[in-house]
């Protein structure tokens, strides 16, 4: 009860002594920092135009977390649209600068957060394209965090996680392609069909035989089978 209360009377003080104007680094040590307001320094960080990855990534990591730990009681469809709204709002704001809207990072985690869920391989596709994240920028992040080959997926069981979520980018892609002009939709049309047989390709060569190896290449033959339309 003593520390609740000392806990208490300590944001009570700070919220009276924020009735008169402070400067930004006071702002962010005295306030934001303090009580783990990682939203709040995030915001302060980019204000400032503090440019410092290591920290923006950990403000990033500590406001999924909080965002996962405040909705932990919650269904999971609750918990995964409270994220998504997080995200998509932030994104909106921060996603023109990638020194405070680490795409790949972001990406890297979410999966993680989706995969452990049981949240599908298409969320965060679906969730970053909605801010809207561009679609070659997302495929630039797919392709280099799939040729990372990080541990993590093997360890989590499922070592072609980002392969299907890739299959589903591209797939969306494609349909969003149909609204191109026809001049421009052509080059991009046969750059994605090569994309999609070179992972044919490195998933029939792999020995792993497990059920996300057979849904990969499932979904990339099934895309490879709808280029025959075009």
């Amino acid at each position: 009860s003593s520390g609740i209360n000392a806990e208490y009377g300590g944001v009570t003080a700070a919220l009276k002594s924020l009735n008169s104007l402070v400067d930004i680094s006071t702002l962010y040590s005295e306030y934001a920092e303090k009580f783990e307001l990682a939203e709040c320094q995030l915001a302060i960080v980019h204000c400032a135009g503090h440019h410092d990855p290591m920290l923006v990534q950990k403000l990033w990591r500590e406001l999924l977390n909080q965002e996962l730990t405040s909705g932990a009681h919650l269904p999971m469809v609750s918990m995964m649209n409270n994220l998504r709204s997080k995200i998509e709002t932030l994104g909106r704001t921060y996603q023109s600068s990638e020194k405070f809207f680490p795409l790949q990072f972001l990406v890297q985690q979410l999966e993680v957060i989706a995969c452990k869920g049981g949240w599908g391989e298409g969320w965060v596709v679906e969730t970053l394209l909605s801010i809207p994240v561009s679609y070659p920028a997302l495929h630039s992040t797919y392709s280099s965090l799939i040729q990372l080959k990080l541990p993590c997926w093997n360890q989590l069981g499922q070592p072609y996680h980002l392969h299907i979520a890739m299959s589903l980018l591209l797939s969306s892609y494609v349909q969003h392609l149909n609204s191109v002009p026809l001049a421009e939709r052509k080059p991009l049309l046969a750059s994605i069909q090569d994309i999609i047989d070179a992972y044919v390709v490195d998933l029939q060569a792999s020995t792993n035989v497990g059920a996300d190896v057979t849904s990969a290449l499932s979904r990339f033959k099934a895309l490879q089978a709808g280029f025959n339309k075009y």
